[in-house]
């Protein structure tokens, strides 16, 4: 783990409190461990080709038969 400091100017501590800047600051870089995570994953589907993989083809089909009812109308 690394720790950083920071410097703040007193007063956005007097205003906002010290307990609220530590948990936006927490709050902030768990966002943006998020959104490096959400990048990571939008690579990846960039390399993946759903059209073409048979195994994406049959799952697909299979959870279609198996859910349809919840689709179709009957008569």
């Amino acid at each position: 783990m690394v720790e950083f400091k920071i410097q703040l100017d007193e007063s956005v501590v007097q205003t906002f409190g010290y307990k609220q800047v530590e948990n936006y600051l927490q709050d902030f870089v768990k966002k943006m461990l998020l959104k490096a995570a959400a990048q990571d994953v939008l690579e990846d589907l960039k390399t993946i080709d759903l059209q073409n993989d048979k195994e994406w083809q049959t799952a697909r089909h299979l959870a279609w038969q198996q859910e349809k009812h919840k689709y179709l109308i009957t008569q």
